[in-house]
């Protein structure tokens, strides 16, 4: 843990586990939430409500950093919990409501807490209701604000009940309240008294952003974002095919040789499934970024099936690559000098070299190829002369329990290996171990 995330931690403490951590994306949220966790083994239950993309990083966060056993919560049919730490995404806490209330949980953490920016809907009522009963509650956001004041009631409420008890005295003092039109209601979409309101926020909201900590941040940083298929039953019968194929070839040692090429082929099959499978998250993740930062992205994909949806997708605010080389420098200039632009929607192979993409400095990876050299050299597209940022982050999105989880594994440990792949090539992809797949793939059954 480094030396702010360790002041966050006493900073819940000094609250009594009752806060907001508004530290800028990236920066580390998720670890000081489970370091006061972690110091206060008696706070229990918990509850961590987030986006779907996250839940599965919050699993593997408890586990790589605790001792501390979790469960996350899947689908809208309730089943007995098993943990006093569970996890469960927006989409389905309004199904999991009794439940939850029935635990008695202690602590409530609200990951992404502008996700309940809005009073009336039903996930902004269930957690409202949650935070009625527990001792301790937390908001996470490096958004608190999306647009206007008006938007950080809830949590304000949640977390500090009796001192932002009424919604009508806060926006009638902070929203700079206007006669709607023809005098039916009130507009509350302006801002008034903002220094006053930071004033009040301040002994219990904590914000670092990059720029406040960027000599205790890595230069260069990969995160990966594990995250849950949306189309697992026709990945699972893929894998089944994959491995009743296998299983046909086994003990032909000439055969398997020869149908070494179709097995690539098939194992393209599985990775582009998953990828498709991924899209899901992905674009909410993509949505999340370009709201929450403002910042630039570059995405890269493998896939034409891929590339076209998210081109469909941000077609209006989007850079693509991929392309022949007049075209591709034509975007490049477009990403880079464009405000509007947005995104750089890249291929790993064609757009992982020879261009500059500095007006971002966060890469996107929603899939990946076999060696740890055209991943590295994709990432530096945006580490180059003229980069402006001090620090750059590279987001690698892994589909749980597939294919990609073996594909992340040989690519970090070739790394160890290889530090960098200087012409671009690497003999990795031929020396790629099917009996090892195959056991990685029955593992997951």
């Amino acid at each position: 843990m480094m030396r702010f995330q360790i002041r966050g931690v006493r900073f819940l403490e000094k609250n009594a586990g009752r806060a907001i951590i508004g530290d800028d994306m990236g920066v580390g949220k998720t670890l000081q939430a489970l370091g006061w966790l972690a110091i206060h083994p008696e706070a229990r239950p918990v509850v961590i409500v987030c986006p779907a993309n996250g839940k599965y990083n919050w699993q593997e966060q408890i586990e790589e950093h605790t001792d501390l056993d979790c469960e996350v919560l899947s689908g809208r049919s309730t089943y007995a919990i098993s943990s006093d730490i569970v996890i469960l995404n927006y989409d389905i806490i309004v199904n999991w409501e009794s439940e939850l209330l029935a635990m008695c949980p202690q602590v409530l953490i609200i990951d992404e807490s502008h996700y309940v920016k809005t009073r009336g809907i039903k996930r902004t009522k269930v957690c409202k209701n949650l935070a009625k009963i527990c001792p301790h509650v937390m908001c996470l956001s490096g958004t608190p604000i999306i647009n206007r004041p008006i938007e950080f009631f809830p949590v304000l409420n949640m977390v500090r009940p009796k001192q932002f008890s009424s919604f009508w005295k806060y926006a009638m003092r902070y929203c700079d309240p206007k006669r709607a039109w023809r005098g039916q209601g009130w507009d509350f979409r302006g801002a008034s008294h903002t220094e006053e309101l930071h004033e009040m926020v301040s002994p219990f909201m904590i914000r670092r952003m990059k720029t406040d900590v960027l000599k205790e941040l890595p230069p260069k940083r990969r995160i990966v974002l594990p995250v849950e298929l949306s189309n697992r039953r026709e990945y699972e019968q893929a894998k089944k095919h994959f491995l009743e194929w296998y299983a046909s070839k086994k003990g032909e040692k000439k055969a398997l040789k020869a149908a070494k090429a179709e097995g690539f082929v098939k194992l393209g099959q599985l990775k582009r499934l998953a990828a498709e499978g991924k899209m899901r998250a992905a674009m909410e993740w993509i949505d999340d970024f370009l709201e929450m930062t403002g910042q630039k992205l570059v995405v890269f994909c493998h896939h034409h099936v891929i590339f076209d949806l998210l081109k469909k997708r941000y077609k209006k605010i989007a850079a693509v690559g991929g392309a022949g080389s007049k075209r591709r420098a034509d975007d490049v200039r477009r990403f880079q000098e464009d405000d509007k632009c947005r995104i750089y929607i890249g291929s790993i192979k064609a757009d992982g070299q020879a261009i500059t993409l500095t007006a971002a400095s966060t890469t996107l990876f929603v899939e990946h190829g076999w060696t740890p050299g055209e991943h590295d050299q994709a990432e530096d597209r945006v580490n180059r002369i003229g980069q402006a940022a001090d620090k750059i982050t590279a987001y690698h999105m892994i589909a749980r329990d597939t294919i990609d989880e073996y594909v992340w594994a040989i690519i970090e440990k070739k790394r160890d290996v290889v530090s960098q792949v200087i012409d671009g090539k690497s003999t990795l992809r031929t020396d790629v171990d099917f009996d090892a797949i195959i056991r990685h793939l029955k593992r997951r059954q």
